[in-house]
């Protein structure tokens, strides 16, 4: 029974290594938020608020009481911004540097995030990760934890707009992996217009113990071009 539990523990981690070369293992990169985040609120597509709302198409208005009519904006109407795997930052590895030595290895397995409007010119944005940690040949069950960071840029000076590190923590029986999950709270944006994938980046990754992943980060957008 040993021999067949460290056959699995070795195959779980082969496929496993497999991030370390890149992102291959991220099923779903900047994904809708609605089936991912457990508090998701279905109301919130219904909120009436937002930046730069639409107006109704008719003649100027020539009296106060004439106002053009504004159209609410919903989540929707948002491009938001896709979520970048940082460079290195995939997954992390505990132990030494060959296969046979490595204890385990945490992996991103899913992204999502959320843009809500929440007033006038302000979003609401919510992000999400989902992995696993799987045991490597030199490991053992248990319950393992380790820091992922969750960065929000704004594009224009590359200044972080928020910046934040999570202990992430997955129990494994050495056999099957161990699954975690992370969302933030929300975080209000400053929202100039509703194409917010032209105004910020979204980052996440593991950091390692030389103080994190590189800042640069692979692109896995499909911008929309409504709103």
């Amino acid at each position: 029974m040993m021999v067949r539990a460290t056959l699995v523990r070795i195959a779980l981690l082969s496929s496993a290594l497999g991030a370390l070369t890149g992102c291959s293992t991220v099923q779903s990169v900047g994904g809708s938020v609605g089936g991912f985040l457990a508090h998701h609120d279905p109301n919130a597509d219904n909120l009436n608020a937002g930046a730069n709302p639409m107006q109704m198409a008719g003649k100027p208005a020539t009296r106060p009481s004439e106002k053009p009519k504004v159209l609410p904006v919903a989540s929707q109407d948002i491009n938001c911004p896709e979520v970048d795997i940082a460079d290195g930052g995939a997954a992390l590895r505990v132990g030494g540097p060959d296969n046979p030595s490595v204890r385990y290895q945490f992996n991103i397995g899913d992204t999502a995030r959320e843009c809500d409007p929440a007033g006038p010119g302000q979003a609401a944005l919510k992000i999400g990760v989902a992995g696993e940690v799987v045991i490597g040949p030199a490991g053992a069950p248990g319950t393992f934890n380790a820091p992922l960071k969750i960065t929000v840029t704004r594009q224009s000076d590359n200044k972080p707009v928020f910046s934040q590190t999570y202990r992430v923590e997955a129990a494994t029986n050495g056999v099957a992996a161990g699954p975690f999950r992370v969302v933030t709270d929300p975080i209000p944006l400053s929202m100039p217009t509703l194409q917010l994938a032209d105004v910020y980046t979204i980052t996440v990754g593991f950091e390692n113990g030389t103080g994190g992943p590189s800042p640069t980060a692979h692109r896995h957008r499909k911008r929309r071009t409504t709103g």
